[in-house]
């Protein structure tokens, strides 16, 4: 007589107790995007992984802690001006004010980077496939973001707020490939809340790319995306709101924020005459070779939308030259519209657009063979070598155990050793509500210190009023003239009647002065301590009239 044996029987003489088939094979994708995104995360690390702080880190991260700590560097220029990205700061708040600074910033940096590998690798499980496809495309995104960008923007790097915009940036863009439009929004919502700049030039180029392309029916009930397109728009006016309340104020002075904020302190971002030519020419070839290489991609809808994506984003770089045109005739329109950032979106976009199609390419035999003229196997070779060794020229500045390596690129323009033992004494021995005159290029005095300084080159406001009272600051401390060109690098230069004219006015008693710096050597002030680079002096009144407080600046405007 025949014995069958019934499924759950057979499981336990086999030993099969596993899940399901199907149970087995959701596990198994799990893994495999776990993996891959941990690669990506490694990849973006690779890049970013710069010495602590950070160009940006000593501005977000200062402001941060201050948020959820206002007595740290209470009465600080920057820290109390108005805040332009208060997500940020009450996300990260509590952690720099938990942690140092310099573990923050690192605790800060893997968040960022598995935030923007998660987002990156759910745009990309959307144009190609599996495994090695994924890393190669974000291998060269993360190549041509340092190399191919036309106004310096960065996405992979040190912890502030526009990284983990761009990683909701990048996961609605994978819900937009996939025609999952009001989650596409809902994630540009929150972009839009964490950084207005970044989420709000994304939304105008995702609505191009979604009427550009022809939309399937939608899977999800009407209510559900009406709920989700409301959370869109309630997240973006999170962040919409507070920023348009910076530009506050009379029409005269918004114009000269705005003339200040685009010629004097970022033009390299802003006007398109003070872009680097070599920069604007690698951008211009990284577009002609994307658009090459994306004719031999095999088409579907979602290479379809990021195409028409990219090219909006394209658009809105041209829309940005066209305004620039107007300078001479109308400069106050211009720069007040200049302020907005317009070539910041092409400069992600077109990396991106370029790694998918990299990817796509390599992928595909037959395109492969077509474009590179060679087996596919020997063209995916070539380009993981060549990956490979971008991969090792940039562990050159992975600060690692026992590695001296470079410096912060925050003490660029100081001498990073000597700057940071002077900073050293300042935090041990300064009082803690003591206010510094800091040499011009010095931009983590704040960072390293706690102590407060009258103003900093780097840390400059948002906020129009504020942004001139930073103008005034600057030109008092450090011009001859009463322009911005021509700074002078340390107060020490104009004369030591003009280092007291400045604590007077700013409230600061003490300086840290180059050695080297002119004038520095006869300046009458007591010296509290120096190293070979660096001295702090202690400020004394006049002394024909210790509480006279000028009228007018001291430079002679």
């Amino acid at each position: 007589m025949a014995v069958r044996l019934t499924g759950f029987q057979m499981r336990v003489i086999t030993g099969d107790n596993d899940a399901s088939p199907a149970t087995q094979r959701a596990g198994q994708a799990w893994w495999r995007a776990a993996a891959e995104t941990a690669l990506i995360a490694a990849i973006f690390a690779s890049a970013g992984a710069w010495p602590v702080p950070d160009v940006n880190e000593t501005v977000y991260l200062t402001k941060a802690r201050h948020a959820a700590d206002p007595t740290w560097g209470r009465g600080d220029f920057f820290l109390e001006t108005p805040d332009a990205h208060g997500a940020f700061y009450l996300l990260m708040g509590p952690l720099a004010a938990a942690l140092p600074l310099e573990q923050a910033a690192w605790v800060g940096r893997i968040l960022g980077w598995m935030a923007l590998a998660v987002g990156c690798r759910h745009a990309l499980a959307a144009l190609v496939g599996p495994g090695w496809p994924r890393l190669v495309a974000a291998a060269v995104f993360s190549l041509a973001l340092r190399h191919t960008t036309a106004a310096g923007e960065w996405v992979i790097g040190g912890c502030e707020a526009k990284v983990f915009a761009w990683a909701f940036v990048l996961g609605s863009l994978g819900e937009l490939f996939r025609g999952r439009f009001p989650s596409s929004s809902c994630l540009l919502g929150a972009a839009t809340a964490v950084h207005p700049i970044v989420g709000g030039w994304s939304a105008v180029a995702a609505l191009a790319a979604g009427i550009a392309v022809s939309r399937p029916r939608q899977p999800q009930p009407w209510a559900v995306r009406t709920v989700l397109i409301a959370l869109a728009l309630a997240l973006a006016a999170a962040g919409v709101v507070p920023a348009l309340g910076l530009s506050a104020g009379d029409a005269v002075q918004r114009a000269e924020a705005a003339r200040i904020y685009v010629v004097e302190r970022l033009p390299h971002h802003l006007l398109v005459r003070a872009f680097a030519a070599g920069m604007v020419a690698r951008h211009v070839l990284a577009v002609l070779v994307w658009w090459l290489v994306w004719r031999s991609v095999p088409p579907s809808p979602a290479r379809a939308r990021l195409a028409a994506f990219t090219a909006a984003a394209l658009g809105i770089s041209l829309a940005g030259c066209v305004i620039s045109l107007l300078e001479q005739w109308a400069p106050a329109a211009a720069f007040g519209l200049l302020r907005y950032y317009w070539f910041r979106l092409a400069d992600v976009a077109v990396p991106f657009a370029l790694g998918a199609a990299v990817a796509v390419v390599l992928a595909d035999d037959v395109a492969c063979r077509r474009l590179c003229g060679m087996r596919p196997a020997a063209a995916r070779l070539v380009a993981v070598a060549l990956l490979g060794l971008d991969l090792a020229v940039e562990s050159g500045h992975w600060p690692l155990p026992g590695r001296s390596g470079p410096a912060p690129r925050s003490d660029a323009k100081v001498q990073a050793d000597a700057w940071a033992d002077i900073c050293g004494w300042v935090r041990d021995h300064a009082p803690a509500d003591a206010c510094f005159i800091t040499p011009r290029g010095a931009a983590s005095f704040t960072w390293l210190t706690g102590r407060r300084e009258v103003v900093s080159w780097k840390n400059s406001p948002q906020d129009a009023a504020s942004l001139i009272a930073w103008r005034r600051r600057i030109i008092d401390c450090f011009s001859r003239d009463g322009g911005m060109a021509d700074l002078e690098r340390s107060t020490s230069a104009l004369g030591a009647e003009r280092m007291r004219l400045v604590a007077e006015r700013y409230g600061a008693d003490h300086a840290i002065v180059p050695r080297d710096a002119p004038g520095a050597a006869e300046l009458p002030f007591p010296r509290l301590h120096a190293n070979a680079r660096y001295t702090v002096h202690a400020i004394t009144a006049s002394p024909a009239s210790p509480d006279r407080r000028p009228d007018g600046p001291p430079a002679g405007e």
